[in-house]
């Protein structure tokens, strides 16, 4: 990846970038009197790309974004929580369309420049009446300080927002990608059960914008998991709309690096964010393969072991059983020699050439008592590396999956 010098801004959010304004409330979506809805807009035309759920079983506005993000400028970003939309019948998809339709009106835009994305029950009526009465009062509240009450507008179980915006230079423009997102639970590989909104000031082509959200989300939100169920409604969007005044991004070339290994920083942040307030989670692991002979085999392992439900349940009881790691490279299916293994948690090995070190057991045990922790394993058979960040697995978690429709 290419050296970039970022700035993390204080309290930066969807806002952070030029010329967006956002907003967030309650449109009576939620039984609880709960913010459920939120609304981003760039004040001029930007161009957008997204990613989408790969699940079969995909949500009204996910089908309707899928097909509205081909145009060629966009205006809005329409989100709400506490309805999936989906598999709810026609009844479903007319609500995307009126509340498309809607707001487009009160903006006075194109109803095909707003894009929608929504998160909550499957297979429950949405409240179309309630949420469109709503609509006015979300539009009358957006305002450039307006991203912090737009990221609690997409919660569910999340227990605190997920924003982040990061500031550097393209030339001698100052430039910023912000972000906002939701997770907690149903967070699996291939885009995990998430909404996660990016906006930035940079100007650039959406051929190449296209290009660079889906680098980011490869390396980043499809490299996480929490529990191995994926969602209807996982979306990704991006509003660029150029106020920062730098020359078009183009081609492929070191400003469009500098550009993707950015965006790319913010996904990763917010990534890491999603997996530390997943729901139940007590430990974060970040996972690094080293010494596989290609990316996609030590993605492959990476995988594996992050989705376990074994060492997911090893790492909430600190248990360093490294019986169960390798047991879950080799389920991975990718050839490795046991003598060349190397398994370490914080720089602790437990195993070094395919040999016990009884005698770091105790100290691996404390690292895996901590919060966070990184797990390394080396497979010894070439250069290729890969990365993937998962939790444990908790009483807790099976607690409030037990009785969330209630």
């Amino acid at each position: 990846m290419t050296k970039v010098f970022f700035e993390k801004r204080r309290r930066g959010t969807v806002t952070t970038p030029l010329g967006f304004l956002a907003a967030g409330g309650r449109a009576g979506i939620k039984t609880k009197k709960k913010p459920d809805c939120s609304l981003i807009v760039s004040q001029v035309p930007a161009v957008a790309a997204g990613t989408f759920t790969t699940n079969r079983a995909k949500a009204w506005p996910v089908l309707y974004s899928m097909k509205a993000i081909h145009g060629p400028k966009h205006r809005a970003i329409l989100a709400s929580s506490g309805n999936a939309n989906c598999f709810n019948g026609p009844g479903g998809k007319a609500a995307v369309l009126q509340s498309v339709e809607t707001l487009a009106g009160l903006l006075n835009v194109g109803s095909e420049e707003v894009l929608i994305a929504q998160t909550g029950l499957i297979g429950v009526p949405f409240p179309i009446n309630r949420f469109k009465r709503n609509l006015p009062k979300l539009v009358k509240r957006l305002s450039p300080d307006g991203g912090r009450a737009a990221a609690k507008g997409i919660l569910t179980t999340d227990l605190r927002t997920k924003e982040v915006a990061l500031s550097f230079y393209l030339g001698r423009k100052r430039v910023t990608i912000g972000a906002i997102a939701k997770g907690a639970g149903m967070v699996h590989p291939n885009m995990a059960t998430m909404l996660c909104f990016l906006t930035t000031d940079v100007k650039i082509t959406k051929r190449l914008l296209r290009r660079a959200v889906r680098h980011a989300v490869d390396d980043t939100f499809n490299q996480i998991a929490i529990d191995n169920d994926q969602s209807t409604n996982d979306t990704v969007l991006i509003l660029a709309n150029g106020e920062a005044g730098n020359s078009t991004i183009t081609r492929v070339d070191r400003r469009y690096r500098l550009f993707r290994d950015a965006l790319e920083e913010v996904c990763r942040y917010v990534a890491k964010e999603l997996v530390r307030d997943g729901e139940g989670v007590t430990k974060v692991c970040t996972i690094h393969i080293a010494g596989a002979k290609r990316p996609t085999e030590a993605e492959k392992v990476a995988r594996q072991i992050g989705t376990s439900m074994l060492f997911k349940t090893m790492l909430a009881g600190a248990d360093p059983n490294w019986g169960r790691l390798v047991a879950a490279i080799g389920a991975s299916g990718v050839d490795f020699d046991p003598k060349r293994l190397d398994i370490a948690f914080d720089g602790v090995p437990v195993l070094s050439h395919g040999k016990l070190r009884v005698t770091n057991l105790p100290k691996a045990r404390r690292v895996l008592a901590k919060r966070e922790c990184d797990l390394t394993v080396g497979l010894g058979k070439g250069h290729a590396r890969a990365q993937f960040i998962t939790s444990d697995l908790t009483a807790k978690y099976v607690l409030i999956n037990s009785s969330y429709s209630s």
